[in-house]
């Protein structure tokens, strides 16, 4: 299987790509930091690729589509093409809004929209529509209900969900499948210096290890396996995202509000 993994060069687009390359598959990891990926695939966990030439590496700024690509063109020259896409890179800006940088915001909606929406054109146009087939994006818990503290990243991933659910129809008479993975709060280098206030009441529970087990399931899952459109990781994004479909939304705003304001 080919997979292309976006924002690959730490967290959870490199740990994914590690257990990806562990089982023999084709991983192509691209991230906008070229040198810190340049180290990142020095890993141990990518020696048996390295021999093995089922791995390589490239720039991709996600919100150029001329980068998209010269990274599908680097995958269909050493694989055949992309199987897989796993839309993984994304910033995250916290405060709140009026005294935030309005600059690093719209940053952040450049790549957690645009950066998400052209990957999704773009491969979309190349995938062959076989029993593997998918686009696997990248949102959050943050997406079931807008957060404060961090709204403007909570819309993006809104905008992930939403742009998920329209692509699941739309690409289904393609053969193509399009979920997305929705984690809580995970321990890694984008959250290392965050404080909000939903980070002190619920903590940090997840590893870039835990979301990428499930990434790794449905990415070798057959597409006729995944029932659903969106995946939760970690119990209290499950009960949260549970809670949101069942419960009315004053009390979905009250729960809210008391763990992230």
């Amino acid at each position: 299987m080919n997979v292309l993994i976006t924002g690959a060069s730490r967290g959870i687009g490199l740990a994914t790509a590690k257990k990806l390359a562990a089982k023999g598959h084709n991983v192509g990891l691209f991230d906008i930091d070229l040198p810190e990926l340049g180290l990142a695939i020095k890993h141990k966990s990518f020696k048996k690729a390295h021999k093995s030439k089922s791995i390589l590496h490239g720039n991709l700024d996600v919100t150029n589509p001329d980068d998209w690509d010269s990274a599908i063109e680097q995958m269909t020259s050493a694989f055949g093409g992309v199987d897989v896409l796993i839309n993984n890179a994304g910033i995250l800006i916290t405060g709140e809004l009026p005294e935030s940088d309005l600059d690093k915001q719209l940053m952040l909606v450049d790549i957690n929209c645009k950066g998400i929406l052209i990957g999704c054109h773009k491969v979309a146009q190349q995938l062959k529509g076989d029993k593997f087939s998918k686009i696997i994006n990248l949102s959050s818990a943050s997406a079931i209900y807008g957060q404060p503290e961090l709204a403007p990243y909570s819309a993006s991933k809104f905008f992930v969900r939403g742009l998920t659910e329209g692509l699941n129809i739309e690409l289904a008479p393609r053969g193509i499948k399009v979920i997305d993975v929705m984690p809580l709060w995970v321990k890694s280098d984008m959250t290392k210096n965050v404080d909000v206030t939903s980070i002190r009441r619920l903590g940090k529970n997840l590893t870039p290890d835990d979301v990428a087990k499930t990434l790794y399931k449905l990415t070798t899952s057959p597409n006729r396996k995944l029932t659903k459109t969106h995946y939760a990781v970690g119990l209290p994004a499950k009960v949260f995202e549970k809670l949101a479909q069942v419960t009315p939304d004053k009390i979905t705003r009250w729960l809210n509000q008391k763990i992230g304001a």
